[in-house]
């Protein structure tokens, strides 16, 4: 081989080298390098999960409405709890926590708090007196 041979050989194999080494400088150091890549592909994989589980729970619980919207016990039951529905020969009796009436000559009795607060005020004149 010639020298202007040789010359060319070593300034191909730098070249080739030089590319080898910038090419695994990016796939490790650079912006979107390997480590990277597969944190992407973890996350992915996770959020594919999520979606799987939330459509599997949301199956469910589309299953469970039309069943709620089509069972006539559960209609019939939430019908007499809220809507206070009876069927035709049904009594229904309704009880209700009574309390007396406050008359305009008597007075309210105090709560708990005034209570307390009245018997912090009475101990304070007292050791005001002393």
């Amino acid at each position: 081989m010639s020298n202007e041979h040789k010359v060319l050989d070593r300034g191909l194999k730098l070249t080739v080298l030089f590319t080898l080494l910038l090419a695994i400088y990016t796939i490790l150091f650079g912006e979107n390098n390997i480590f990277k890549y597969f944190d992407k592909v973890k996350a992915r994989n996770e959020l594919l999960s999520q979606v799987e589980s939330l459509k599997s729970e949301n199956k469910k619980l589309q299953r469970t409405i039309d069943y709620l919207q089509n069972d006539p016990f559960y209609i019939e039951k939430k019908a007499r709890e809220n809507l206070g529905l009876i069927k035709e020969d049904e009594e229904v009796y309704v009880l209700v926590n009574y309390k007396k009436p406050q008359t305009k000559d008597e007075e309210p009795e105090p709560s708990n708090q005034t209570k307390w607060i009245d018997k912090i005020k009475e101990k304070y004149k007292e050791f005001q007196i002393q």
